[in-house]
C-alpha cells in the first residue's frame, strides 16, 4: 500500500476511535458494555499499526500477544512497569511475581498493549511456560495449547514466530548462543522487541539460572516482561502484585455482569453494598473473582450460596489447588509449619512472634520465609518484616492445618502463651501501665485472636470444660488486658472478654478470678448506666467473692453493688455500701481501697446529697492517699471530680483551675471517659463565662468520645452541643 495509503487509513481510524470514545464517555466506569471495551481495545490496536505503518516501518513485524482482554485498574502497577522497559533504563526489562491467579499474566499482556499503542516497540513475542489454566466455566485445570515446558522450548517458539530454524536445530548452551545471534541479527532501532515469557515457575530450577544469563546479554534494543509465581533472577526491575482494590474489584463484578442477565439480577438482588464480602473472600484476586462468579452463573447458584461454598473450600478445591500447585510440591515441613502460624495472626507477625510460636531457629525461620516469600506467599513490609498472608494464602494454610492436628494444637497453644505473655508484659493494673498501652494498641487483633482462640478451647458454654489451662490461660488474659481496653475505650470487646473470663474461671474452680471479671462486667454495664445488667454482674461478683473468702474482695464486691444501688435511686443503700467498704479498706490496711471508696462516697456527698463542704473534704482525703501511693489514675479522676463540684457551686475559676490540671493527666493515662468528661466540665465553665466559640469545640470532642462509648453522661455532653451550636446561631466546630 502506498505511504499515502497508510496516512488516509490512519486518519480513517483515529475518526473511529474517537467516535468510539466518545460513546465510552457516555457510560460510568461499572456500566461501560464488554463489546464497547473490546471493539476499542481492537481499535487502538488497529491505529497503532497503522501509525507504524505510515511512519515507513515494516508490516511483516510479528505479534504473537494474547487477544487483549478487558483491564481494570493496576495504574500504579503499569507505570513502574513502562519506566523498566524504557530505553534509558539499564536493565533487560521487568519480572512480575505473585500468587496464582493475582493478574500477572493479565498485566504483563495489557503493559505490552499500552507499548504497541504509544509505538515503543515493533515486534511483540509472547511465550508461555504455563501447563494449565482455570477458567470460569471449568472447576478443574485444562491444558493450555501451544505452552512450552523448558526454557529450550520456549526459545524454540519465538525463533518459530521470527520464522528462524537454525535456533531450533540446536539445544543447551548451543540453543542459547544461537538465539541471542537471531536477536542481534533481527532487532535493531527500526525493528525493537518486546519479549514475553510468562509463567516461569514452572520451568525447572536449573533452567532459570541461564534465562537470566541469557536476558542479562540481550542486545539493546530488547527488552523483556517475565511473570513468576516467585521472585527470581537479576538485572531487570522486580514487580510484586498485590491484591486488587475494592474499587477495581468492583469494575470487574460489574463488567461479568454486563456478559450475563441472571448474574446480573441476581447481584442486583442482594446489592452492591454486599459485593465486598465476595471480594473479601477472593482476597482481591481477579482469576479468584471471575471463577467464583463464572460458577455462580455456571451452577446458577444464589449470592449467599456461592459465598458460603468460598467460606468451606477445601485446601485441594480446583481454585487453591491451581493457584498454589507450584508451591505446594516444593514446600517443606518448615514451610508449613510457618504458614500455618502465619494463618493464626490477625495482624502482621513480627520475626520475633514467629519465632516464639513456630519454635524454630532463627536461621530455620529465615530460609523458610525466604522461600515463601520468593513464592509470594508471605509478604513482608521490610526484609526484617512484619510478616502478612494473602487472604487466599491463609485460606490454605487453615486447611492444611486441619489435616495436622497434633501439630495445629500446639501452635495453637503457643500461639496463646506468646500473646498472653505479652499482654502481662504491657498491660496489667500497675500505675504505671498505662504508659506501655500503645503496644496493646497496635497488637490488640492478635491479642483478640489469641482470646477467641482459647475460649473455643474451652469448650464452653455449649459443654463442659474441655480444657482447664485454655480456661485459666483466659482469664489471665482478660486480667491482663482489662484496663487497656476500657481506658482506650474498647469497652464492647472489654466486655466479652470479662464474660468470657468470668465463665472460663468459674468453670475451672477459681472463684475469686471469676468474681473479678464479673465486676469488670459490671463496670461496664454501669458506665453505660444499663443498670439492670450491671446489678447482674454485681451479684454474680458478690456471690463469687462471698464464696471465695477473701475480705477485701469482699469489701470491692460491696462497693460495687453501692454503685448501682445509686444508679437504682437508693441512695441511702449506697452509702450503707460504701461505709461498710470504707470500713473494711480501714481496718485491712489498704490505702488504695480506701481512696477509691472515699471518692465514691464523695460523688454521693456531691450529686445526690448536695452536701458540698463534706463532699470536698472527702475528696480531698482520696486525692491526698493517691498521692501518697503515687497513683496517677486515681489523682487524675478525683482532681476532676473537684473540678465537678466547683462547677455545681458556681466558683468557676476555681473548676476552670481544675479542669485544667486534671485533662493533661487523664490525656497521660489515656482513659477516653475522664478526658471526655474534664472537656465536658470545661466546656460548662466557658459557657458560663460566654466564651462559646471556645466552649463549643471541647463540648463536640466530648460529645464523640462519649457516643462512641456509649457512656452514661451522653445526653449532658449532647445537649451542652445543642446549646452552645444554638447561642452561635447553629454554627459547629470549625465554621
Amino acid at each position: 500500500m502506498p505511504q499515502a495509503d497508510y496516512s488516509a487509513a490512519l486518519a480513517r481510524a483515529r475518526q473511529t476511535l474517537a467516535t468510539l470514545e466518545e460513546q465510552a464517555a457516555g457510560y460510568t466506569v461499572l456500566t461501560i458494555p464488554a463489546s464497547l471495551v473490546n471493539e476499542l481495545a481492537e481499535k487502538r490496536k488497529e491505529v497503532a499499526r497503522l501509525e507504524a505503518l505510515a511512519a515507513g516501518k515494516s508490516s511483516d513485524l510479528p505479534n504473537t500477544l494474547p487477544r487483549r482482554q478487558p483491564f481494570f485498574g493496576r495504574e500504579k502497577e503499569i507505570a513502574r512497569a513502562l519506566s523498566y522497559l524504557a530505553p534509558d533504563d539499564r536493565g533487560w526489562g521487568v519480572l512480575i511475581d505473585g500468587i496464582g491467579g493475582i493478574g500477572k499474566t493479565a498485566l504483563a499482556v495489557e503493559v505490552a498493549y499500552l507499548c504497541l499503542e504509544q509505538a515503543r516497540f515493533d515486534a511483540f513475542l509472547f511465550v508461555t511456560a504455563k501447563r494449565d489454566r482455570l477458567t470460569a466455566a471449568e472447576e478443574q485445570p485444562v491444558p493450555v495449547e501451544g505452552s512450552a515446558s523448558s526454557l529450550d522450548a520456549m526459545l524454540d517458539e519465538i525463533a518459530r514466530q521470527l520464522g528462524d530454524q537454525a535456533v531450533t536445530r540446536s539445544s543447551g548452551a548451543e540453543k542459547r548462543t544461537a538465539f541471542l545471534d537471531l536477536m542481534r541479527n533481527y532487532s535493531g532501532p527500526e525493528r525493537r522487541v518486546l519479549l514475553i515469557f510468562d509463567n516461569l515457575e514452572t520451568l525447572p530450577p536449573d533452567e532459570q539460572t541461564p534465562l537470566f544469563e541469557l536476558l542479562r546479554r540481550l542486545p539493546q534494543h530488547c527488552k523483556a516482561i517475565l511473570t513468576s509465581r516467585r521472585r527470581a533472577g537479576e538485572g531487570g526491575g522486580w514487580l510484586r502484585l498485590e491484591r486488587l482494590d475494592w474499587d477495581t474489584a468492583r469494575q470487574i463484578i460489574a463488567e461479568r455482569m454486563g456478559r450475563s442477565p441472571r448474574l446480573e439480577g441476581e447481584l442486583t438482588r442482594v446489592g452492591e453494598h454486599r459485593w465486598q464480602e465476595l471480594y473479601d473472600l477472593t482476597g482481591g484476586s481477579p482469576l479468584a473473582l471471575t471463577w467464583a462468579l463464572g460458577l455462580m452463573d455456571r451452577r446458577m447458584l444464589s449470592f449467599d450460596r456461592l459465598l458460603d461454598l468460598l467460606r468451606g473450600a477445601d485446601p485441594d478445591s480446583p481454585l487453591l489447588r491451581f493457584i498454589y500447585q507450584e508451591a505446594r510440591r516444593e514446600m517443606g515441613a518448615d514451610d508449613w509449619r510457618v504458614l500455618g502460624t502465619l494463618a493464626l495472626f490477625a495482624a502482621p507477625a513480627s520475626f520475633e512472634s514467629l519465632a516464639a510460636v513456630t519454635d524454630l531457629t532463627r536461621q530455620a525461620l529465615e530460609s523458610a520465609l525466604e522461600r515463601l516469600s520468593g513464592y509470594a506467599l508471605v509478604d513482608a513490609e521490610t526484609n526484617d518484616g512484619p510478616y502478612t498472608l494473602h487472604p487466599l494464602t491463609r485460606q490454605l494454610a487453615l486447611g492444611e492445618l486441619e489435616k495436622r492436628p497434633e501439630e495445629a494444637s500446639t501452635l495453637r497453644q503457643r500461639f496463646a502463651r506468646h500473646w498472653l505473655d505479652y499482654a502481662r508484659r504491657y498491660g496489667g493494673e500497675s500505675t504505671e501501665a498505662y504508659k506501655t498501652y500503645d503496644k496493646l494498641e497496635a497488637a490488640w487483633p492478635n491479642l483478640e485472636a489469641a482470646a477467641a482462640q482459647l475460649w473455643r478451647a474451652t469448650g464452653l458454654p455449649a459443654g463442659p470444660l474441655r480444657d482447664k489451662e485454655a480456661a485459666q490461660m483466659l482469664d489471665d488474659l482478660a486480667d491482663a488486658l482489662y484496663n487497656f481496653l476500657f481506658f482506650r475505650g474498647y469497652w464492647d470487646e472489654a466486655f466479652r472478654l470479662a464474660a468470657c473470663g468470668y465463665e472460663a474461671a468459674r468453670a475451672a474452680g477459681d472463684l475469686q478470678a471469676a468474681g473479678w471479671r464479673a465486676c469488670d462486667a459490671a463496670w461496664i454495664h454501669y458506665s453505660r448506666r444499663e443498670t439492670d445488667r450491671a446489678a447482674v454482674w454485681a451479684d454474680k461478683m458478690a456471690t463469687a467473692m462471698e464464696q471465695a473468702g477473701r475480705r477485701r474482695d469482699q469489701a470491692a464486691a460491696t462497693q460495687m453493688r453501692g454503685l448501682v444501688a445509686w444508679q437504682r435511686g437508693d441512695p441511702d443503700e449506697a452509702e450503707r455500701c460504701y461505709r461498710e467498704a470504707l470500713a473494711a479498706y480501714r481496718e485491712l490496711g489498704d490505702r488504695e481501697g480506701e481512696a477509691i471508696v472515699l471518692n465514691s462516697l464523695a460523688g454521693l456527698m456531691h450529686e445526690e446529697r448536695k452536701e458540698y463542704d463534706q463532699a470536698e473534704s472527702l475528696y480531698r482525703v482520696a486525692l491526698e492517699i493517691a498521692k501518697e501511693l503515687d497513683l496517677t489514675e486515681p489523682q487524675a479522676y478525683i482532681t476532676g471530680n473537684l473540678g465537678q463540684l466547683a462547677l455545681d457551686r458556681q466558683r468557676w475559676d476555681e473548676a476552670r483551675a481544675y479542669f485544667e490540671q486534671a485533662l493533661p493527666l487523664v490525656r497521660e493515662v489515656g482513659r477516653l471517659d475522664l478526658v471526655a468528661d474534664d472537656l465536658l466540665g470545661l466546656a460548662r465553665v466557658l459557657e458560663e463565662e460566654g466564651r462559646y466559640d471556645e466552649a463549643l469545640p471541647l463540648a463536640e470532642e466530648s460529645l464523640a468520645i462519649l457516643e462512641k462509648l456509649r457512656d452514661k453522661d451522653v445526653d449532658e455532653s449532647r445537649d451542652l452541643v445543642a446549646r452552645l451550636r444554638d447561642k452561635l446561631g447553629g454554627r459547629s466546630r470549625g465554621e
